[in-house]
């Protein structure tokens, strides 16, 4: 989620609740054509033949992808940069060339932008992974990530716990990359935890878990308030890809509305992840489910004698 701060709740379940149906667009799509992980997106676009092409090139930094509607041929036309394929076996693709793909294909299955597109729509030029807040490019990433680590795949293994190492080998598998992955794995989980993304020093996103806002925390404003945020930032900025952990607070990251007061003094545990391509801090964030959750232990009555 990008920030806004005129939100409320409502405003928050009523985006996420429409970005989980995008999502359920791409889960459905895999089960259709029975793909198996890792996800080939070139299946998918032959799938969908005559009426789809895509072709690759190196388009330097114009644009990590395009869809493109062509009329009088009744085609769209999909363009991907392939200069992060540099150096990978002929055939090979980068995880950011295949999210790139995968996120065009988002604009010709999403039913609002294939019609945009095809009554004369522009097209818009993607750049990188979770990088704009233009809606149509958001509800594009949402598709792309479902598409490439599909519910049904995933969820069964971010169900055992998410650690760096589970997130790092559920990467490497369905060749995605780790930024991909953890916002998708916090999105599946039971637990509450959320990602955010550092940038310019201050949060570009954040994406909770439904376990997070049940308990009454949803995204803060874009300005870093976490002390070690400030501080991991500023060593990212000096060159530093050391993953570490953190301890911080609940406040800090979220907003907590009329739990404001019953929250303050909760911990958070911090997990920095430097993405250095994307000149990204990405932050996991866990929180312990007692702490959001309390259960009222009723004392026990005196016995009788």
């Amino acid at each position: 989620m990008t920030m806004n701060p005129k939100k409320t709740k409502a405003d928050w379940q009523a985006e996420q609740e429409h970005l989980d149906r995008i999502g359920k667009l791409a889960d459905e799509l895999i089960v259709r054509l029975e793909l198996k992980a890792p996800i080939d997106p070139f299946q998918i676009i032959a799938s969908e033949k005559p009426f789809i092409r895509a072709r690759g090139g190196d388009l330097k930094n114009r644009c990590d992808g395009k869809l493109k509607y062509n009329k009088p041929q009744n085609v769209f036309l999909l363009f991907f940069n392939n200069k992060y394929d540099a150096g990978l076996p002929e055939g090979e693709h980068h995880a950011r060339t295949r999210f790139s793909i995968a996120h065009e294909l988002g604009h010709y299955f999403i039913p609002a932008h294939y019609k945009y597109l095809r009554h004369g729509g522009k097209a818009h030029p993607s750049s990188s992974e979770y990088h704009t807040h233009v809606q149509m490019e958001r509800e594009a990433d949402t598709f792309a990530t479902s598409l490439l680590l599909p519910t049904h795949l995933v969820k069964p293994i971010i169900d055992k716990g998410i650690t760096r190492q589970r997130l790092e080998d559920v990467a490497r598998d369905f060749q995605a990359s780790l930024l991909c992955t953890t916002i998708r794995a916090v999105r599946l989980s039971d637990e509450p935890c959320a990602v955010v993304g550092i940038r310019d020093g201050a949060i570009a996103w954040v994406f909770p878990s439904e376990r997070l806002v049940e308990g009454g925390c949803y995204p803060r404003r874009s300005t870093l308030r976490s002390p070690t945020a400030v501080e991991q930032w500023e060593a990212f900025e000096d060159g530093s890809n050391e993953r570490v952990e953190r301890e911080g607070m609940l406040p800090d990251w979220f907003q907590l509305f009329s739990k404001e007061d019953e929250l303050a003094e909760v911990y958070v545990a911090e997990h920095y992840l430097p993405i250095r391509i994307m000149n990204t801090l990405v932050v996991l964030i866990s929180v312990e489910d007692e702490d959001l959750f309390p259960v009222d232990v009723e004392e026990d009555e005196p016995e009788e004698y």
